[in-house]
Formats: C-alpha cells, sequence, structure tokens
C-alpha cells in the first residue's frame, strides 16, 4: 500500500513538472526570461570558478589561517574552563572548611555558656 502512494506520488511529480515545462516552453515570454535566466546563472558560475581556480590558493591559506584561530579560540576557552572547574573547587573546598570551622566554633560557645551557667 505505502509502495503504491510513492508510485503515484513520483508520477504526480513527474507529470506536474512536464506540464510546468511545457507551460514555459509555450508562451513566448517565459521561454525568453528563462533563457535568459538560464543564460545568466551560466555566466556567474563560470566566473566563481575563474574566480576559484585563480585564487585557490589564497582561499585555502585563508581557511587555514580560520581553522587555526577557531583552534585557538576553542583552546583559549577550553584552559578558561578548567580554570574555573579549579576556583569552583577551591571554593566549594574553602566553603566546606568554613562551615566546619563555624559549627565547632558554636559548639565551643554553647559549651562556655553552658559552663557559665553550671558555675
Amino acid at each position: 500500500m505505502e509502495r503504491k502512494a510513492c508510485r503515484s506520488l513520483c508520477k504526480g511529480i513527474w507529470i506536474g513538472g512536464a506540464v510546468t515545462v511545457a507551460a514555459l516552453l509555450l508562451k513566448k515570454e517565459w521561454r525568453s526570461k528563462l533563457i535568459e535566466e538560464a543564460s545568466e546563472f551560466k555566466h556567474q558560475s563560470a566566473e566563481v570558478i575563474t574566480f576559484i581556480r585563480e585564487n585557490r590558493e589564497d582561499i585555502f591559506n585563508q581557511v587555514k589561517m580560520t581553522t587555526s584561530e577557531v583552534s585557538n579560540v576553542v583552546q583559549g576557552i577550553s584552559d578558561d574552563i578548567k580554570q574555573l572547574t579549579s576556583t569552583v573547587k577551591h571554593l566549594k573546598d574553602s566553603s566546606e572548611e568554613l562551615v566546619k570551622v563555624t559549627k565547632e566554633a558554636a559548639k565551643e560557645v554553647r559549651d562556655l555558656k553552658n559552663i557559665e551557667i553550671d558555675e
């Protein structure tokens, strides 16, 4: 069933394409415009190919340089992330130590209050 639907769709696309091409070719104004645009496309494609041939080395060098710059930026970001990770770990350790010292100090204060009350 699914295969039959696909075949029907493909036939519809081919028929639609054929009708469109026929319509383009039948009307002189559209045909002229199509030929003009195709000619312009061919001309511009030739210019692009010529440009690439003449500047191939420069293009490759630019791509290499850009790739190198991107690599350096990524390396810098990686180094920054490592530094941030180290700083966060240090802050975590310092915070845990601060909590521990604060709890010990609070316990000592309570003990001192208990001693004063007993006396």
